[in-house]
């Protein structure tokens, strides 16, 4: 059996809008770190540390630059670059932040930054802003397949081991939902999860490939997995929504 493990490489999307710097105050409408009240269970932000980390996680990026080049997208496709207002919520008021028309946006790296730590909110919900960056993934091993079985937990390990990858850059990646699947190049055959409840059969699309997504119970009962011979394997990344379509064939 001859397996390709080709890794994912090309653009991430890390999303942001729920940790930062909500203040305790009693108060309906809390204040930001500048003074400026703000609703904190609304708004995407995200704090300055955790920015600069993901700017830094770019491939094409310095490790320690003066400015960092981000694209920042809506999720929302009515939402135009030119909708997206950013600033950093300093304490002696915030620092507006420009995004281009094409979502580009420039972010100054300092050590008075770091220090203070603000966080960078935006006029949109959290959840729908996603930042794109470029990250070289690391390398991993094919899963040992033996005669064309393997374990369940060692088909998904590369995709395991990458999304830990991830997590180094952004420690809230695939919390909300996975951010990742396997493709399996099969042709014409299945692939076939053996259990002790029965078999489960994931037939190819009219491409010749199946789309699995790791589910956690079976990652627990870690059952056998039959794979044709000649199968290429990748790990692509996917939306909530690409995800929810293969969960429900």
């Amino acid at each position: 059996m001859k397996i390709w493990s080709a890794v994912l490489a090309g653009c991430f999307v890390l999303s942001f809008g729920g940790a930062g710097h909500a203040q305790t105050t009693g108060k309906e409408t809390p204040e930001t770190l500048s003074g400026r009240p703000l609703d904190y269970a609304t708004l995407a932000r995200l704090p300055y540390q955790q920015l600069i980390k993901i700017a830094q996680s770019d491939a094409r990026s310095k490790p320690e630059a003066d400015f960092y080049k981000l694209r920042i997208q809506s999720r929302n496709e009515s939402v135009k670059s030119s909708d997206i207002k950013l600033f950093l919520d300093r304490k002696t008021g915030p620092l507006a932040l420009v995004v281009d028309n094409d979502g580009f946006v420039e972010v100054p790296h300092t050590k008075e930054l770091l220090a203070e730590n603000p966080d960078l909110v935006a006029n949109q919900p959290k959840g729908t802003l996603n930042i794109y960056v470029d990250l070289e993934v690391p390398k991993v091993t094919a899963p040992d397949f033996k005669e064309g079985k393997v374990k369940y937990q060692e088909l998904f390990r590369p995709l395991v081991q990458i999304q830990d990858e991830m997590r180094k850059v952004d420690p809230t990646f695939g919390l909300a939902g996975q951010q990742f699947v396997l493709e399996l190049e099969t042709g014409e055959e299945p692939v076939k999860i053996t259990r002790e409840l029965g078999s489960r059969t994931f037939r190819p699309n009219a491409e010749g490939k199946v789309y699995m997504i790791m589910e956690s119970y079976l990652f627990e009962e870690n059952p056998e997995v039959s794979v044709p011979k000649d199968t290429r394997m990748n790990v692509l990344p996917a939306t909530p929504e690409e995800i929810e379509d293969i969960r429900s064939r």
